[in-house]
């Protein structure tokens, strides 16, 4: 039974028992270098100390897979500070956006000091702040501990397991929770080596230099890493997550002997809640121990879990008791495994109470025209298609004309509105559809 830790401090305490690599990195050298887990723990000890001393209770770190923010990130949290994690790739605002969350949790966090206004050591560790994706509303700032972290790093063991042995390419962005936990945490609480990786100009190199056995990633990531024959022959098992991915996709890499398994989590979730157990069946999602997933009346997922957020900052959680609305369209088969279908703020209500799945009809035309940057909204009551930079307006009006038969009229899409732009999309490929919304008004 693998051990389920409840908090980083006793997750590092651990370190000092084990032999073998915990982090392997490429220096400025060009040479492959090893961290032992005790020479990681002695480094997270060190710096944790340096920060109490500093009576720092809020960080913001620009997660730039490195050792230094791994360690920083470690540290602060063990100590008692708030960490918010941020890709060094995002613009300036967001980044002003998460100093402003830092001081907001710093703030939540003042009474807390102790008499000499330093962090006691008495109280819990300090909470890391995600950012969630913003697809269907304005991004939130989600705060988990480094309990629930943890917990989701056991749900995914439990299911998939790691081991001395095994080394994970970490290509996914730790300021995502679903790169934090699947390219870092896991590896560390069991026993794996975490190989930094270099960004995905460097797949390739990072696969022959690294030779992970694990690479959890995304289906852009995936696709990149076929076409520059970034398949190392040690490669056995490749986790993806955040989006779906296509069955000729999982085709090619089952083809190459490796093990595909499709993860489901969310921010709010630590991640890790459900996830592929049969190779034949990969869309088929086998719910993780600790996860209580349960579809309601109108088909939208809810989850209760020891994983689930202490809440946002400054807004309000779409729960119900101790249950999380999702957002996501499922259903449950006969065997208990879940099967997703859309999102529920995907889908379009008419005023005659039908609805049209947007990812459906988007997906259709994007087949038929070859043209995929499209999204569709709603204006004055009824369904347009807006398509991106690019787009051909009289090719898409005339696929539009087409799948509007045989649908009732309220299902139909009645205009087609080309931008002078990209569609606003996430850096997963999703579709930032309230603010295409919110350029197209109601």
């Amino acid at each position: 039974m693998y051990k389920k830790y409840t908090s980083f401090k006793e997750l590092t305490d651990d370190f000092v028992s084990r032999s073998g690599p915990a982090i392997i990195y490429c220096g400025n050298d060009g040479v492959k270098h090893e961290i032992s887990y005790a020479e990681l723990a002695d480094m997270i000890n060190a710096e944790a100390a340096h920060i109490r001393a500093m009576c720092g209770f809020a960080e913001v770190v620009r997660a730039d897979h490195s050792v230094e923010t791994v360690v920083s990130i470690l540290a602060h949290v063990i100590v008692g500070a708030d960490v918010i994690i941020t890709d060094p790739m995002v613009p300036d605002d967001i980044a002003a956006n998460a100093a402003a969350a830092a001081e907001e949790a710093k703030m939540e966090r003042s009474t807390r000091r102790d008499s000499r206004g330093r962090i006691s050591l008495k109280r819990k560790e300090g909470e890391l702040l995600f950012f969630t994706s913003g697809t269907t509303s304005r991004s939130k700032i989600v705060r988990l501990t480094s309990g629930s972290l943890c917990a989701s790093a056991w749900n995914g063991q439990s299911m998939l397991s790691c081991g001395e042995g095994d080394v994970i390419l970490s290509i996914l962005p730790l300021a995502h929770v679903y790169g934090f936990v699947c390219s870092l945490l896991w590896g560390l609480a069991y026993g794996a080596a975490v190989a930094l990786g270099r960004g995905s100009g460097r797949l390739a190199d990072d696969a022959m230099l690294f030779r992970p056995t694990i690479v959890p990633a995304v289906p852009s990531q995936i696709s990149a890493m076929i076409e520059a024959d970034a398949i190392n022959p040690e490669l056995r098992t490749l986790l993806i997550g955040a989006a779906p991915c296509t069955p000729a996709t999982i085709t090619v890499l089952r083809e190459k002997g490796i093990d595909v398994y499709l993860g489901y989590g969310l921010t709010e979730t630590a991640s890790g809640i459900a996830i592929t157990q049969d190779p034949d069946e990969p869309l088929a999602l086998y719910p993780c121990p600790d996860s209580d997933i349960r579809v309601e009346p109108d088909g939208e997922v809810t989850i209760a879990t020891p994983c689930m957020m202490e809440g946002y900052i400054g807004a309000i959680p779409m729960f119900d008791g101790d249950r999380f609305f999702t957002g996501d369209i499922g259903f449950m088969d006969e065997k208990g495994r879940l099967h997703l279908t859309g999102r529920k703020k995907d889908v379009l209500l008419m005023e005659d109470g039908s609805k049209i799945f947007c990812p459906e009809y988007e997906d259709e035309l994007a087949e038929e025209t070859g043209f995929a940057d499209l999204g569709i909204v709603s204006k004055g009551g009824r369904a347009v298609l807006v398509c991106g930079l690019g787009g051909d307006r009289d090719v898409l009006m005339t696929a539009v004309k087409k799948n509007n038969r045989g649908l009732q009229s309220s299902q139909q899409i009645y205009d087609v509105i080309a931008v002078d732009h990209v569609l606003p999309r996430t850096r997963t490929g999703k579709l930032r559809r309230y603010e295409l919304q919110e350029e197209i008004g109601e």
